[in-house]
């Protein structure tokens, strides 16, 4: 959402967070402000003349709720995965439980697909203030190529998320394990890093993979750039956690259609808002690792149906998820947030 804060043409993005302004980060703002020093919000947010407050997750939404109520502020929450989640009863029920002052309060809600909207509805979120906001690329950065499945040499399958259980890797390596005899030169690279690392490094370790698989480790926006182009198949095996995580719509695929790359993916939270089975990408059961081995056989099966894939999948992200669209449908869901409060 860095874009989609910093590109704002008709409000002047604020930040607040819990950590000094360093030139040092990757992701600078203009109007950046550490919480621990500001003394005093409500002064602050006169002198900055502050229509709404942004949240973007349910869990900081909470955190914040009280200064909105208590200095008037209109609190708009964007939520993503399993904060809006409902997909277990534990999770139900937690996410029920947490939300209900903010239910009473909140001005607006977004959710980065429709499945997630669905399920902020199911925990008694107001559908007339549920707004469903994408978020968008730069499509400047993830240029289309177009692939080819080579005669001789590597065949890459390249993913790209946090080393969690619900990208579902371990599912990965298992449909990688069913094709990897019938395509002896296919390599499996994986960009990222998180808690699984060590557990995945063990699996491969234990199956004699680590000629075959590759944990590449995390990298900046530049460099995944350069492995969509030169990779040639991507795959995300997303899965619902035990915890109830669900996937809202993964930037990783986003990036992966825009480059070029045929997509291989579950039917796991908003992931087929993106993906149409056999149209712009395969979806596969998610958990099931024959199925989706039999999606990775597709392509290498059909190389001849890259080109077709590839620009339908484009072309879904040029009209649904270029940065540029989602900002102008940003303001205007603030605009309409705005208009429907002073109504009241």
């Amino acid at each position: 959402m860095y874009i989609q804060t910093v590109k704002l043409n008709q409000y002047r993005p604020i930040v607040i967070g819990p950590f000094p302004n360093s030139h040092n980060t990757l992701f600078q703002f203009e109007h950046y402000y550490n919480l621990s020093e500001i003394k005093d919000l409500g002064v602050f947010f006169k002198e900055q003349n502050v229509v709404a407050i942004h949240a973007h997750q349910g869990k900081h939404a909470l955190v914040i709720l009280p200064a909105a109520i208590k200095y008037n502020v209109p609190l708009i929450v964007h939520f993503r995965g399993r904060d809006s989640s409902t997909q277990t009863e534990k999770r139900y029920q937690k996410n029920l439980e947490r939300y209900q002052h903010l239910i009473k309060h909140g001005a607006g809600y977004f959710a980065v697909c429709q499945f997630l909207a669905e399920e902020l509805k199911k925990l008694g979120f107001p559908g007339d203030k549920v707004h469903v906001l994408y978020g968008g690329l730069d499509l400047n950065l993830y240029s289309f190529t177009e692939h080819s499945l080579p005669k001789e040499g590597e065949i890459k399958i390249l993913s790209v998320a946090r080393l969690v259980e619900k990208k579902g890797f371990l599912t990965l390596f298992k449909a990688f394990q069913r094709i990897q005899h019938e395509y002896p030169r296919t390599t499996l690279h994986i960009i990222g890093t998180g808690k699984d690392e060590e557990k995945l490094k063990s699996y491969i370790h234990e199956h004699k993979l680590n000629n075959r698989i590759f944990l590449r480790g995390p990298m900046d926006s530049k460099k995944i750039s350069k492995e969509l182009r030169e990779a040639h198949l991507f795959c995300l095996a997303s899965e619902t956690g035990v915890d109830g995580d669900v996937e809202g719509i993964p930037n990783a695929l986003k990036e992966a259609m825009a480059s070029g790359l045929p997509v291989v993916s579950t039917y796991n939270g908003g992931i087929p808002e993106l993906i149409k089975h056999k149209s712009t990408g395969y979806l596969a059961p998610e958990k099931n690792d024959f199925e989706l081995a039999q999606g990775l056989k597709y392509f290498l099966d059909h190389p001849e149906e890259w080109k077709g894939y590839t620009e339908r999948a484009r072309q879904v992200i040029e009209e649904k998820f270029d940065s540029n669209k989602q900002i102008q449908e940003q303001q205007r869901l603030y605009a309409l947030i705005e208009n429907n409060l002073k109504k009241k």
